[in-house]
């Protein structure tokens, strides 16, 4: 699920993602991309609900994380998976923004806001 709050977005994912979440995702967030009145934008992405990615859509991730990471001036990735905050300080090398891994929403919240 994804939610637009202007300069903000959120997003939630839940269970095991697939390519078709993908299908589903690439277009709300074009269009969450073409709503922004600034150059970039934040994202608060709550992943403490994953339970698995399945290998094309890791492929689907690399490439929005290719077409649309220019964007994104800050990432919160709220989880409790040792795995994916190391994955997320990977994907920080690749990326001219900034992605910072947090256990609680609360936390990424505020430093995605600030």
């Amino acid at each position: 699920m994804l939610i637009n709050k202007g300069h903000y977005l959120f997003f939630i994912i839940n269970l095991a993602v697939c390519h078709q979440d993908y299908l589903l995702l690439i277009p709300q967030l074009q269009a969450a991309i073409d709503e922004q009145t600034s150059d970039r934008f934040r994202l608060v992405l709550d992943a403490r609900e994953l339970r698995g990615w399945e290998p094309r859509a890791a492929l689907d991730d690399l490439r929005q994380s290719i077409d649309h990471g220019l964007y994104v001036e800050r990432v919160a990735l709220i989880t409790d998976a040792r795995w994916l905050s190391l994955l997320s300080r990977l994907a920080g090398l690749m990326m001219p923004g900034q992605i910072r891994s947090f256990r609680e929403r609360e936390a990424g919240d505020v430093w995605v806001r600030s």
